[in-house]
């Protein structure tokens, strides 16, 4: 069985994220839930996103996030811990960490903190793949 991801960053975001998300699918990686194109317009449509959200990160082997993330980020983040799962934590630099106020969830020992300007593929790759 191929090993699972599920990514988390700001909607308008996504496309910054797609050389790991190739490189992840030639490595034979799956994402289990792709939120990109995903629009809601109602409490229902909202609802079963947010339904689908959890599943993919419940289905994941680890959950790689990309910041600055959006308004979700934070709640797939504490979803992600509260379900015991592995946390790849991308950030351009640590003051995304601490803006507006530090996040103490950051810093939890199951969250890989990476850093970088651009979104370092290799490195996030080395993390995850052994």
């Amino acid at each position: 069985m191929n090993k699972r991801f599920y990514l988390s960053t700001q909607k308008d975001r996504n496309a910054e994220a797609i050389p790991l998300l190739e490189a992840l699918k030639t490595r034979g990686w799956d994402r289990t839930f792709d939120w990109a194109g995903r629009e809601a317009s109602s409490d229902s449509e909202y609802a079963d996103l947010a339904v689908a959200e959890i599943a993919g990160i419940r289905d994941a082997d680890v959950v790689i996030v990309i910041l600055p993330g959006g308004r979700g980020t934070h709640v797939e983040i504490g979803a992600a811990l509260a379900m015991g799962k592995s946390i790849i934590l991308h950030a351009p630099n640590r003051k995304v960490l601490e803006s507006p106020y530090p996040c103490a969830f950051h810093y939890h020992p199951t969250v890989k903190l990476l850093f970088s300007e651009q979104l370092d593929v290799e490195r996030v790759l080395a993390c995850i793949i052994r």
